[in-house]
């Protein structure tokens, strides 16, 4: 993949900062984070904190405390999440990274063993994600997603704000200093 994930992310990295109220992120094929903006490390937390072989939606879905505590209603979008990632990994049953997320899967959330053998497939639906940060209150969020030019396997997840009242709620959610985030290293990052 000579300049492959790295160019992707570092063509789409503009695009997902300019949704400054609008949580983003660049997955790869196999759900690994490639990119995210500001608004997604205000709300889920920064990626970077998490071991990078571990950066991937599905893990972040279901074993990352943070997102689970936020995210009201976590399961029926983890399992959406998950049946499209099947969708996606299925013709890749054999390869490594896809048993390597699989296996995390299975280290991490073993209560969840159950959904690992399901073999249901499902395209990612839009949706309204309600999320409630401390100290911010409810927020509700429209889920889209959208397949990068470049590269179809990958996929950008956008949550927009619903109304007026959620764009002030996740604004003054990403204007507040995140613990986890270098104050002066900019605002998105991506993976390295």
């Amino acid at each position: 993949e000579a300049g492959g994930s790295g160019g992707l992310a570092a063509a789409v990295q503009p695009v997902l900062d300019s949704w400054t109220a609008s949580p983003a992120v660049l997955l790869d094929r196999y759900f690994d984070l490639l990119g995210w903006n500001a608004a997604w490390g205000a709300l889920w937390g920064s990626p970077e904190t998490v071991p990078a072989d571990r950066r991937n939606l599905m893990w972040l879905m279901v074993a990352d405390q943070r997102l689970r505590t936020v995210l009201r209603d976590w399961e029926p979008l983890a399992m959406n999440v998950f049946q499209h990632f099947r969708a996606q990994a299925g013709p890749a049953l054999e390869d490594p990274r896809t048993d390597e997320v699989y296996r995390r899967l299975d280290e991490d959330a073993p209560e969840l063993r159950h959904w690992w053998g399901c073999h249901s497939v499902a395209e990612l639906t839009a949706r309204t994600v309600v999320v409630e940060p401390a100290g911010i209150g409810r927020i509700e969020l429209s889920l889209s997603s959208f397949h990068p030019v470049d590269d179809p396997s990958a996929l950008v997840l956008l949550f927009t704000p619903a109304s007026a009242t959620d764009r002030a709620r996740m604004g003054a959610l990403t204007e507040r200093p995140l613990r986890s985030v270098d104050p002066g290293a900019g605002a998105g990052r991506q993976a390295g």
